[in-house]
């Protein structure tokens, strides 16, 4: 039984990428603790096979976060559905370039650049902008996924890690410009989470599933999070229980930035 049932009661809450990882689990959080829930993604088909799970309190709006013009009108229907924000928590976010996850910097240069940049930094932006008047006639939260690897130093992610970073940057620009609004903005960066981005690297393995389950990682606890783990702490920040927090980055990764 979640004992923060009915924290979200009466309150509108925009999560992008609520089909899969952790935004999906944010989405059955927030949905469970009383949020009307507008969930974000332009994967409509897996929509379709998800939607039976939750309930009619659960909107869905198609939105490519690469296209200005698409977020725009995606923000249009957003307000159709509620005029008033009162959470929105930008967690989409990609990895991969041309289908793979590691690109180092010598093998693959700026291949990757654009695109990356633009889902992973420029949408939560101009979601945001978007959705400003939405947000402070809410007076709530703004939350940002960010990721452990903005702290550390590996090759392979070095976009990702850059655009997580401006995340970082972001998300203390954006408190400053709405503290006088009653609206707090904070980020999570997770360590390695468990989410259908490596299972479906590794969906032709039939032990591989397994295998990362067990794994063990440079972190204290030496495992993967569940997104249900990183979508508990998102769930704070974007509550009143952290109505002094603002500007903050908190890192949720098992007690260590393991790279």
């Amino acid at each position: 039984m979640n004992p923060y049932r009915g924290r979200f009661a009466s309150r509108c809450a925009v999560i992008t990428g609520g089909v899969s990882g952790i935004g999906r689990a944010v989405a059955e959080r927030m949905a469970e603790e009383g949020a009307h829930v507008i969930v974000l993604d332009r994967n409509a088909q897996l929509w379709r096979e998800i939607q039976p799970t939750f309930d009619s309190s659960v909107d869905f709006v198609e939105v490519d976060l690469g296209d200005l013009d698409s977020i725009s009108s995606a923000a249009t229907r957003v307000v159709a559905l509620s005029d008033t924000v009162h959470v929105l928590v930008n967690a989409a976010g990609i990895v991969h370039i041309d289908g793979k996850q590691h690109n180092p910097f010598f093998d693959s240069g700026l291949r990757g650049w654009e695109l990356l940049v633009d889902v992973n930094l420029r949408a939560p932006a101009a979601l945001v902008f978007a959705l400003r008047q939405a947000l402070i006639r809410g007076r709530g939260a703004i939350v940002n996924v960010s990721s452990e690897g903005q702290f550390g130093a590996r090759d392979g992610r070095w976009i990702y890690d850059v655009t997580k970073a401006g995340i970082l940057s972001l998300t203390r620009s954006l408190a400053a410009a709405f503290v006088g609004h009653d609206v707090r903005v904070n980020a999570v960066a997770p360590g390695g989470t468990l989410t259908e981005m490596h299972l479906n690297d590794v969906r032709d393995d039939p032990g591989a599933e397994q295998r990362l389950r067990e794994m063990k990682l440079p972190n204290l606890m030496q495992r993967f999070a569940t997104p249900q783990e990183i979508a508990a702490v998102i769930c704070f920040l974007a509550s009143s229980d952290a109505s002094f927090m603002t500007g903050a980055t908190v890192a949720v990764d098992g007690g260590g930035r393991g790279v």
